[in-house]
């Protein structure tokens, strides 16, 4: 008999190709996004390290980062701790954590791909030196990693380390095209990453945490809602704030004032020199790092659902919503951390209120419309207060609860421009036979009673005028 040499079915290959996983991990990354995830990265160290005393008072005294930018190589070092050898060996060099380690942290990270995403966003060459109290090694990465499609680890040996201090260095060399000409002095990234760091970082340098740029110490972006001091009851100028948990997210929001309203001529002198509205906006906050920074689009509830679409007038208003979550899958933000993602539940519901917050503060603006300079003494008695000091004060604020939810809000009730009646109705009632006869002697014809007082009331005018 013969016999069947066909082969035998049992499955089809499934396995990754090396160089699409890596072409398609980077693409969908901005080159300075992927240096902040690895910045990320030395955050979420300082927070596994820092002593109770610290994390009870939210404080990230003495940790640093330090960023060399060149055309040469890309080098990253902090004093975060370093990567304890079983986080090293189990999944910090996986592409994504495994299952069993997706667990609440309350750090930046997400999915577990910021790392080997930035390295390979940048080279194909790169050292991973760790210092950490238990023990110290390096990974290596080379270029033929990129090459061999059958074998996805990294080398690593124990190694006694450089560093004077627990931390971790990261340094990438052999350069992509790109990467070597972003990183070459007077390129615009050059000229453009310490605004990037100082936004992005702004409320963890505030807290204590250093970033150094090529040496520069960065310095944070400042941020501030106007408060209007003094207990004058009723009209205030003082900011909208809402608290919730949604989700197990803890929600803050505060939205305002940042500058006196600006009259048309001022902001057209404005537009001369800079843009205006830089520091307008929606600020968005999740676990400390911005993901978005003076957003003025449909991102934070502008142009649509009543609001209307962003321009100068209001270049005076601003917000800051934070979110803070021990489950870091549960923040409304996108693996870039650059954007958020508006599909949350907790970011769909807090939209709403910031739309209502949005609203609020453009309609009293429409009203004081060229009549800005009355109000401007107002300002002059107020603070401007950031995050963390509108946290504190907005408990003086008698937030309300809002039924059916997890939340609380105070809604300022704003000074509003007195508007001086220039019209009123005349309004009478009189026989029919009476208005008809009027209405024969004027027009010689029966009209509709309307037209009949206003025509009496035109000539009588007139002859006062005479």
């Amino acid at each position: 008999m013969k016999q069947n040499s066909k082969e035998k079915i049992k499955s089809v290959l499934g396995k990754p190709e090396k160089n699409f996983f890596v072409n398609m991990l980077t693409r969908d990354i901005e080159l300075q996004d992927a240096v902040l995830d690895l910045l990320d990265n030395c955050v979420d160290g300082a927070l596994r390290t820092r002593s109770k005393q610290l994390s009870d008072q939210d404080s990230f005294n003495g940790f640093w980062a330090k960023i060399t930018l060149s055309k040469q190589k890309f080098v990253i070092e902090d004093n975060c701790g370093g990567i304890p050898w079983d986080i090293a060996k189990t999944y910090a060099f996986r592409m994504g954590k495994p299952y069993e380690f997706e667990k609440p942290e309350g750090t930046i990270g997400v999915v577990g791909i910021g790392m080997k995403r930035a390295i390979f966003k940048m080279g194909r060459r790169c050292y991973v030196h760790s210092n950490h109290e238990k023990d110290s090694f390096v990974v290596t990465i080379e270029p033929h990693w990129f090459d061999d499609t059958e074998n996805w680890d990294f080398p690593a040996a124990r190694e006694r380390s450089a560093l004077k201090h627990h931390g971790t260095r990261i340094e990438i060399s052999d350069l992509t095209n790109d990467t070597e000409q972003a990183f070459d002095e007077g390129s615009s990234l050059w000229e453009t990453f310490e605004v990037t760091v100082s936004e992005a970082y702004s409320y963890l340098i505030a807290k204590g945490f250093q970033i150094f740029i090529n040496g520069t110490l960065v310095k944070r972006k400042p941020f501030g809602l106007v408060f209007e001091k003094g207990a004058r009851k009723g009209e205030r100028l003082l900011p909208f704030v809402y608290t919730a948990k949604v989700d197990d997210v803890e929600v803050f929001f505060a939205a305002g004032y940042r500058s006196p309203l600006k009259s048309e001529e001022e902001l057209d002198a404005e537009k001369e020199g800079s843009f205006a509205a830089r520091d307008a906006g929606w600020t968005v906050v999740c676990n400390d790092r911005v993901v978005l920074s003076n957003d003025r689009t449909l991102k934070t509830g502008w142009g649509f659902g009543g609001v209307p679409n962003f321009h100068n007038q209001f270049s005076c208003i601003a917000g800051v919503v934070e979110f803070k979550a021990e489950d870091t899958r549960k923040l409304p933000l996108t693996t870039t951390k650059r954007s958020i993602d508006p599909g949350k539940d907790v970011y769909i519901v807090t939209l709403r209120k910031m739309q209502e917050a949005t609203k609020h503060f453009t309609r009293n603006t429409n009203r004081w419309k060229g009549h800005e300079s009355e109000i401007k003494k107002r300002f002059e008695q107020t603070e401007r207060l950031d995050l963390p000091e509108l946290k504190e004060r907005a408990e003086q604020l008698s937030l309300r609860s809002i039924p059916g939810t997890r939340a609380r809000q105070f809604k300022p009730e704003l000074p509003e421009k007195t508007q001086i009646q220039t019209s009123r109705r005349i309004s009478f009632v009189r026989p029919t036979k009476e208005i008809d006869r009027v209405s024969m002697h004027l027009f010689d014809e029966i009209r509709e009673p309307r037209a009949v007082g206003e025509t009496c009331f035109e000539r009588i005018l007139d002859q006062t005028k005479k």
